[in-house]
């Protein structure tokens, strides 16, 4: 009877989670369903544009030195030629004592200049993102509410870098910014 008791509340409970915001429970569990399909069509990850693009892309930073990179297909790279750090969710995990997150583009610099990362390599399609996307909605975990937080103010704060800094390669999809140098 005990567990009877326990799955139904279980059931209860999952049927509320779902019916909460059912448009968004809708949204997600289709766009997996697209996932897994896509992924078994077994269709190529990349282009060779992209090949090409971040092997020049690469190339524009010197071997052996350390980049930041915030890209759409960052394991295109070659990760025996450069120490690369993946800014997957900026400000979510870094080395200590924690990369600053809204103090602006020049705390950001200082901060990878103390830890010896000179280059950034970011996707423009990350600066595409609105700015003005609205996170303060029911079904928004308050995770995802500051990860969206952290990622907008990496992107003004590399926006801002970019107008400041030597680029050392564009090719309008990625960029890559000499943080020691200034433009």
């Amino acid at each position: 009877m005990e567990q009877l008791t326990f799955f139904l509340v279980a059931v209860f409970c999952a049927g509320l989670a779902i019916s909460y915001d059912w448009d968004l429970t809708k949204q997600t569990y289709s766009a997996y369903l697209k996932n897994i399909q896509f992924g078994l069509t077994s269709p190529s990850l990349i282009t060779a544009k992209q090949k090409s693009q971040y092997v020049a892309l690469q190339q524009s930073i010197p071997q052996g030195e350390t980049v930041l990179t915030r890209l759409d297909a960052p394991f295109i790279l070659d990760f025996k030629r450069n120490q690369i750090f993946l800014a997957d969710w900026p400000g979510g995990a870094s080395l200590p004592p924690g990369m600053p997150v809204f103090k602006g583009p020049e705390a950001l610099a200082n901060y990878l200049a103390e830890k010896s990362i000179r280059y950034l390599a970011y996707s423009s399609w990350s600066l595409n993102h609105p700015a003005d996307v609205d996170t303060s909605g029911p079904g928004l975990s308050s995770w995802f509410r500051l990860q969206s937080q952290l990622s907008h103010d990496f992107r003004d704060n590399v926006q801002q870098l970019a107008k400041t800094r030597k680029k050392l390669y564009a090719d309008g999809e990625n960029f890559v910014l000499d943080l020691g140098t200034k433009s």
